[in-house]
This record gives structure tokens, C-alpha cells and sequence, in this order.
């Protein structure tokens, strides 16, 4: 295979036989890759043949069970799930381009931008290009700056946190956190507090890699108090379901808090910290080398925020 020029490489890849290649992988089979693809074995043995060929070594071990990939297969077969996904968004993107769709924005937030702003910036944007589409998934602020790096989105939306660095970063929002309480409880009746006085009560908090929850366990860190974490839950919804029980106290953004607690009958105190104000950031590989549907995405959030 070294001895192939790129060019000669690709037009010898065949992206069926990768798919043949990954169900043969997947089933353990030659025989259950041949009934998925509706094929007979022979033809699926030939081709993987011709696909180690191409490799230059062995990539599947044989045995009376089946078959399981040698340790260049299990490489190829990584390659070959990138490839084939790239091959998915293409078909989609065809498609959706014959059907009128324009340009395609891949776009990953944490919870704080998708329950206060994005909804609004994104209703807002549809509605002048109806020819793009947003593909917008929630994550955690650390599988968002995942997403970005990896290019699995063209954009991210999340709080500055080491996991962003080396990100191209413009600024999106300013959000203020508060501290969500039952109505009744001790602190109910305080217009702000200090984060420290809420650690005599237990907290709840969300899962994974949560900036908000790191800067809490810091904090808790400092004042050399325990965090005591009742329960840990995927979203800001279920965390006031959780408060509104009596089950503990939680910190969320205000603009989450208006559309998610407020009609539970929960108070929000606001917190004193200098930490509870603080920004949520558009991160992205190179803003210049964006396509062209996400950078007119960028272009409309920086005119939405600046007013």
C-alpha cells in the first residue's frame, strides 16, 4: 500500500467494500455480513480479499466462530466508520440540497445557551434563510469543546473552561447564575447570598462534566467545605423538578431558572460571587474557514447579541 500514490489509493478504496467490511466486523461473520449487505459469502471473502490487498497484511483473523479483526483491521476499522459517516452527511446534504436546503450548520451548545438564548436566535434565523438548516445537539461544556476540535461540529456554544483552549473563541452571551431554592426555605427569604452559606444543605447537580458543577466543587474547595451532592441529573429541568421536592438546592442560570422554575413556585437567590456572572462564548476551529451556511450563523448571532 506505501508504494501506491494517494491518488492511485483512493481510486482503489471502495467505499462498499468498506461497509462490507464494517458488517463482517460488526456480525463476526463473513456469512452475517453476506445476509445483511443481500449477498452470497463468496462475493463478500472477495472482496474483503481484495480490500487486504490493498492493506498489504492480514486483516481479519479467522476461526471455527468466525472472524475478528487483526490490529491493523481494528484501525481500518475506525477509518472506515469516519469514512462512512462523511459518506452519510454527503448523501444527506445531496439530498437536502435537491430538496431546496441550502446550507447545513452543525452546531453543538451546553444546557445554559440551549434553555435561555438559542432557542430565540434560532427561531430568528430560520425564519430569514429557510434554505439552511441548524442541526443543534446538547451537550456537556467538555464534549462540546470535543465536538468543535474534533469537527464533529462546525460550532460550539459554552462557558471558558480549560477544555476550550486553543479553540477560536467570539463572544455569544452573559448569563448570571443563581441559587434555586424551595419556596419556604431558609435562604427563600434573602434577596442574594453567598454561595458558601447554601454548602449547609445538600446540592443538586449535574452530571458530567459540567462547568458550573467544577467551579462549585473549587469554590467548596476553598472555603474548605464539603459539596455534598444529593443527586446528580442530566438537565436543568430535571434539576428544579428535584429542588421543587425538597431533595436540594441548585445552582442554574437565571434565564433557565425564568423558563424552568419559576412556575414550579421556586425563588431564585441571586448569588454575590464575582464567579456567578459570566460568559457564554462561540467557539470554533477558524471562524474564517467555517462554510459558508455557519459563518452567515455567526454573522447573525453577533447582530442578534448586539442589541
Amino acid at each position: 500500500m506505501s508504494r501506491l500514490s494517494p491518488r492511485s489509493f483512493l481510486r482503489q478504496l471502495d467505499l462498499g467494500t468498506l461497509d462490507l467490511y464494517s458488517l463482517v466486523c460488526e456480525s463476526g461473520s463473513i456469512a452475517g455480513a453476506a445476509a445483511q449487505g443481500q449477498m452470497v459469502a463468496s462475493a463478500v471473502s472477495k472482496r474483503i480479499a481484495e480490500l487486504e490487498t490493498l492493506a498489504g497484511a492480514p486483516l481479519l483473523t479467522r476461526h471455527a466462530r468466525g472472524v475478528q479483526p487483526t490490529p491493523l483491521g481494528q484501525q481500518l476499522l475506525r477509518h472506515a466508520h469516519a469514512i462512512l459517516s462523511a459518506a452519510e452527511h454527503l448523501r444527506v446534504d445531496l439530498d437536502e440540497f435537491a430538496s431546496g436546503v441550502r446550507g447545513h450548520v452543525r452546531l453543538c451548545a451546553s444546557a445554559s445557551a440551549v434553555e435561555q438564548f438559542l432557542p430565540a436566535d434560532m427561531a430568528v434565523f430560520v425564519r430569514r434563510h429557510p434554505d439552511v438548516r441548524v442541526e443543534l445537539r446538547q451537550a456537556a461544556s467538555r464534549a462540546v469543546a470535543q465536538a468543535v476540535r474534533e469537527g464533529a461540529a462546525d460550532l460550539g456554544i459554552c462557558g471558558e473552561s480549560e477544555d476550550v483552549l486553543g479553540l477560536a473563541v467570539r463572544p455569544y452571551r452573559s448569563e448570571q447564575l443563581v441559587l434555586v431554592v424551595p419556596k419556604g426555605h431558609t435562604l427563600a427569604r434573602l434577596a442574594n447570598v453567598d454561595y458558601v452559606r447554601a454548602l449547609d444543605f445538600p446540592q443538586i447537580g449535574l452530571r458530567e462534566s459540567s462547568t458550573v458543577g467544577q467551579m462549585l466543587t473549587r469554590e467548596a474547595s476553598l472555603a474548605r467545605r464539603v459539596l455534598r451532592r444529593a443527586i446528580e441529573v442530566d438537565s436543568l429541568s430535571a434539576l428544579c423538578r428535584m429542588v421543587e421536592n425538597g431533595l436540594g438546592l441548585g445552582v442554574m442560570p437565571e434565564g433557565a431558572y425564568q423558563a424552568l422554575g419559576k412556575h414550579l413556585g421556586l425563588k431564585a437567590v441571586a448569588l454575590k460571587d464575582g464567579w456567578a456572572r459570566r460568559e457564554l462564548n462561540l467557539y470554533a476551529r477558524d471562524f474564517e474557514a467555517l462554510p459558508a451556511a455557519a459563518q452567515l450563523f455567526v454573522r447573525h448571532l453577533h447582530v442578534e447579541t448586539a442589541r
